[in-house]
């Protein structure tokens, strides 16, 4: 009876022991868990400024592109005033020429 109080005694301590362990791994378990969650949180918030750089840097680009199309129909229509001036200009020299060859003749 005493050894087998003793054996009893001993399954009994190693129930506690396999129940720390147990509690143990499922603490560790969760910790784990617990873990990955804020790592996956940091990763999905890393996507959103991704998102954010991307977008960002498109509504960047398509600014810049904007304004350079607004440069370059300025200088296209300031080069069109000035071809229009020499082309004016070329008129009158060409109408003198043909009035001043006219009074020349007569």
């Amino acid at each position: 009876v005493v050894a087998a109080a003793v054996v009893n005694e001993r399954v009994v301590a190693a129930a506690v022991v396999n129940e720390r362990v147990v509690a143990g791994a499922a603490v560790v378990v969760k910790r784990v868990v617990a873990a990955a969650a804020v790592v996956d949180e940091r990763v999905v918030a890393a996507a959103v400024v991704n998102e954010r750089v991307v977008v960002g840097a498109a509504v960047v680009n398509e600014r810049v592109v904007a304004a350079a199309a607004v440069v370059n129909e300025r200088v296209v229509a300031a080069a069109a005033v000035v071809n229009e001036r020499v082309v004016a200009e070329a008129a009158v020299v060409d109408e003198r020429v043909v009035a001043g060859a006219a009074v020349v003749r007569d």
